[in-house]
């Protein structure tokens, strides 16, 4: 790996043929839905469901067959349909300083969806990364997740 900034951020931005509001509720409310679970998760084959609690203090979490609990960070700005941001730290100790901020903003007949990830270059957090492949893995996530999960849901609304 390349020398990267203390501050770098990785940022993806995609389109979605929705209204904002739509494109805010099934990122946040849809979320069990289009993340990639199988692939993404701290308890990996035993991993379940996945959740982001619709409020500030409110936790992303994941939660086993067995109903044990694992949270990735929790909620510090809801401003639906605008924004969300959450601390973001799957099967690390807390971390506040690592950041993912969600925003939506009208564009022609759908919605641009702006994910940035703050702080995920940090000691620790880059062999984490490394390890899990997560952060560098935002720009597959939202294309090839969210984007279909938007369209599959778009057409059955429609």
């Amino acid at each position: 790996m390349g020398k990267v900034e203390r501050n770098a951020h990785i940022q993806q931005s995609v389109y979605v043929e929705c209204p904002i509001e739509d494109a805010f509720r099934l990122f946040t409310e849809g979320f069990a839905e289009w993340w990639p679970l199988a692939s993404y998760s701290v308890t990996e084959d035993a991993s379940e469901h996945c959740a982001i609690e619709p409020w500030v203090g409110g936790r992303v979490f994941e939660r086993t067959r067995s109903g044990a609990e694992c949270e990735w960070g929790s909620v510090i700005a809801w401003d639906p349909p605008s924004r969300v941001e959450f601390t973001w730290n799957p099967g690390a100790p807390r971390d506040d300083n690592q950041t993912v901020s969600v925003e939506f903003q009208v564009e022609a007949d759908g919605t641009r969806v702006t994910l940035t990830h703050h702080g995920w270059l940090r000691t620790g957090v880059e062999t984490c990364m490394s390890q899990t492949g997560c952060a560098p893995q935002w720009p597959v996530i939202l294309k090839l997740c969210f984007c279909e999960f938007v369209a599959a849901r778009m057409v059955v609304i429609a």
